[in-house]
Parts: structure tokens; sequence; C-alpha cells
């Protein structure tokens, strides 16, 4: 999921897995970003749930990445409420 911010734009989130523990990588890409640039939030590995205030670094968007390793099936579902233009799931 990423949400389209501008630079020191804040977000409030919560996110629960159903199902089992995920990683996540919470991470931000700014418009026009060079190859290989990445800047980080913050990463977990083996949680079910995450809560947090998101203050953007740079225009651009900012989100999250999940993955389950396990072989059974995870929900996850994401709450926010701030300073954002929009939203989008992104596979």
């Amino acid at each position: 999921m990423k949400l389209t911010m501008r630079k020191d734009a804040s977000v409030s989130y919560e996110w629960t897995t159903a199902g089992g523990p995920v990683n996540y990588d919470t991470h931000g890409d700014p418009v026009s970003a060079p190859k290989d640039f990445y800047h980080g939030y913050g990463k977990g590995r083996n949680e079910t749930g995450n809560a947090g205030t998101l203050q953007a670094a740079f225009d651009g968007k900012h989100g999250w990445y999940w993955r389950n390793r396990s072989g059974a099936e995870v929900t996850v579902t994401l709450k926010t409420s701030g300073d954002y233009e929009s939203i989008e799931r992104v596979l």
C-alpha cells in the first residue's frame, strides 16, 4: 500500500494481521527517484501488527510492503488517518 504525500505531511496508521505473522518494510519513494534509491522508516519480522505516525521525508509515495513467509493465508488490515492525497494498492 502506498500513500501519496507531500514533504512533512503526517499520517497515523495501524495495521494488523489475521491468520499469522508477516515481515514488513515501511519505506518511501520520492518523485523521480534515482535508480536503487531507498528510504526506510522501519522493518520488522514475524509481526502481527504495528501502529504509529509516518511523517513524509519528501514529496512522493510512502507506505508498506508485507511478506507472508508461511504457507497459511494471511489478511492484513490497514487503517490510516491524516494528510495524504491518495492511497493505492501496489502488487
